[in-house]
């Protein structure tokens, strides 16, 4: 026999061995069933951690407080608000939390909404969403 048939029949061979091979293990893989992750409910993004906590500071009843420790709930609120929680140092985040603990807000405002009666709050986008014109 031919040394070059031989070797080309050998190397066909493996090839077709291999495809069957592939072919054989992707059909395997079809036919198990496929096992769905459950949702991860114990991990919660930091940004929904960020939201809650600005949420939580925000409703901190200011006229229950101390005026000097008032002020300081104003203050740090206000830094919150303009440079996020990360801009908190962690003596300043701990004397929030501490105060949203002491003073929670009354019952009525618990369900209420967190978000100040702001302009930007009321209409971000400058859409005017919640108004018609009676024109229409």
């Amino acid at each position: 026999m031919n040394p070059w048939l031989a070797t080309t029949v050998v190397l066909s061979t493996a090839i077709v061995v291999g495809i069957v091979r592939a072919v054989m293990v992707r059909l395997e893989k079809r036919r198990r069933a496929r096992t769905v992750e459950k949702p991860n409910s114990h991990y919660t993004p930091k940004l929904v951690l960020d939201r809650d906590a600005r949420n939580r500071w925000r409703s901190i009843p200011l006229e229950r407080i101390h005026e000097i420790n008032r002020e300081e709930v104003r203050r740090l609120v206000n830094k919150v608000e303009a440079l996020g929680v990360d801009g908190l140092t962690i003596r300043e985040r701990d004397f929030l939390e501490r105060m949203a603990e002491l003073y929670p807000p009354p019952p009525g405002q618990i369900g209420a909404s967190s978000k100040p009666e702001d302009s930007f709050w009321a209409d971000p986008f400058g859409l005017e969403l919640g108004t018609r014109d009676a024109n229409r």
